[in-house]
């Protein structure tokens, strides 16, 4: 069974050739195992070799070195993970690398699981679970927005706002627990109503931070959108306008595209992972237009958005009206192309919901990207940034806090005892201790770091 007090190694650099690549240690062997490994024309004393300090050698063993590395030591408790950390760059040769990796793990080391690195920085009091779990968003961002909301996560931006919180919760549990000691001293400590009134300020606060949990999943997951429409509407044009280049096979004769074609989009920071569909329709016979129509239905049920796509040249058909009856309980906008061609037609709905575009000429395209945006973004304001990037597991806690939050104000305001108050504080500020890490469970760790790359 692996143990946090073993000294590991990974490779810290991606798969595949490069001009560098970097094994990392940790641990309080990681000097010893490399004092064996490590060779240079000066002697070195590594008792007493300073933090933060880089060194030129050969590394492996001494009669055959594997390759002239540069050694850099970082010496606890001032390193990444709080322990003795020791990175070894060299040539960025996959095979070389692994043979440099193996030559630590015949030293003593054991292979680095994923996220053990950062896990152990957890552990060690270096950065709580919510940098932790940021940590990985960096790596992941797909845009600079996404990059600067991972960022301030980093940082420690949501980690203070759920402390701050909690700063508030804990005088509350206090006034609550001092009344249940001294009642049979007939004092009131807190009057009920303002219990209350505290209690539903902290509840918006925590409505605050969930409203950004879209913003969050936006950013890190990008904004799926299905373009869906009967056959020969000009989806594929629309796919090709917005993405600004030939994506999307597009000919006058109807049902060409069979199949979805997924692509992504950067719009100003914002990542938005658009799909082209089959024409949806009854008349299908072929087994292949069939499937391609399969796939158009999961891509409606797997959006964030359907656009439907209607030809603005002609009145709506029933397979219009069909598709529209299919999207309605979906969020989606309704657009009418090829308004180069004639006046568009009108549909029963929203009027203020169908945008008026020509994906030929580029009429309407910023309209709908800025449509496309609010759906995404709804009250949460633009993708400029992300005061706190949630995700699943802070939301589903977060939910948890409120409700215990809501049943608190619900036991103050009729007259509950104040044990029945103070638990659901309590349940509350547990759930919030769970969102930094000062509540954790072994298997929660291990869900989170597992979705790590080895190395970091």
């Amino acid at each position: 069974m692996n143990s946090a007090r073993d000294t590991i190694a990974a490779i810290a650099t991606p798969i595949g050739e490069g001009s560098i690549g970097v094994i990392r240690l940790s641990g309080d062997q990681a000097l010893p195992i490399i004092e064996k490994l490590f060779q240079t024309a000066r002697p070195i004393d590594w008792k007493n070799i300073p933090s933060h300090s880089a060194h030129v050698g050969l590394f492996g063993p001494s009669e055959a070195p594997l390759d002239q590395v540069v050694m850099t030591l970082f010496r606890t408790p001032h390193s990444y993970t709080g322990e003795d950390v020791v990175e070894v760059s060299g040539h960025g040769n996959p095979v070389l690398l692994h043979r440099l990796l193996q030559a630590c793990l015949t030293q003593g080391a054991r292979l680095a699981e994923p996220g053990e690195f950062t896990q152990r920085a957890f552990l060690n009091g270096k950065m709580d679970l919510t940098q932790a779990e940021a940590v990985a968003d960096l790596i992941r961002a797909k845009t600079d927005q996404s990059r600067r909301a991972a960022w301030g996560q980093l940082e420690g931006r949501l980690a203070q706002e759920v402390r701050r919180i909690r700063d508030h919760l804990l005088p509350l549990l206090a006034h609550v627990e001092v009344a249940m000691d001294h009642s049979d001293e007939g004092h009131e400590f807190l009057a009920r109503e303002a219990l209350v009134d505290q209690c539903a300020h902290v509840q918006r606060a925590l409505e605050q931070l969930l409203l950004s949990a879209r913003v969050g999943k936006v950013l890190r997951e990008g904004f799926h959108i299905a373009l869906v429409g009967r056959p020969n509407v000009g989806k594929s044009s629309l796919m090709n306008a917005l993405l600004q280049e030939d994506r999307a096979i597009v000919t006058p004769i109807a049902g060409t595209t069979r199949d979805t074609l997924e692509e992504n989009v950067n719009w100003d920071g914002f990542l938005v992972v658009l799909t082209d569909t089959a024409g949806l329709h009854d008349k299908a016979s072929e087994p292949v237009e069939k499937l391609g129509i399969e796939r158009t239905q999961k891509a409606i049920e797997t959006s964030d958005l359907v656009v439907v796509v209607l030809d603005g040249s002609q009145a709506l058909t029933a397979e219009d009206e069909h598709i529209l009856h299919r999207v309605k309980t979906k969020a989606h906008l309704l657009v009418w192309n090829k308004a180069d061609l004639s006046t568009n037609f009108k549909t029963q709905e929203d009027p203020s919901t169908a945008l008026s575009i020509s994906a030929k000429t580029g009429q309407g395209l910023n309209a709908l990207i800025q449509a496309v945006k609010s759906e995404a973004f709804g009250d949460s304001g633009s993708t400029q940034e992300a005061r706190w990037m949630l995700n699943a597991r802070h939301e589903s806690i977060l939910q948890k806090a409120r409700e215990a939050l809501a049943r608190a104000v619900e036991a103050a305001a009729s007259g509950a005892y104040e044990e029945v108050i103070a638990l659901e504080l309590k349940t509350a500020l547990n759930a919030l201790g769970e969102i930094i890490g000062e509540t954790t469970t072994e298997d929660l760790l291990g869900q989170i770091f597992a979705n790590f790359c080895v190395g970091k």
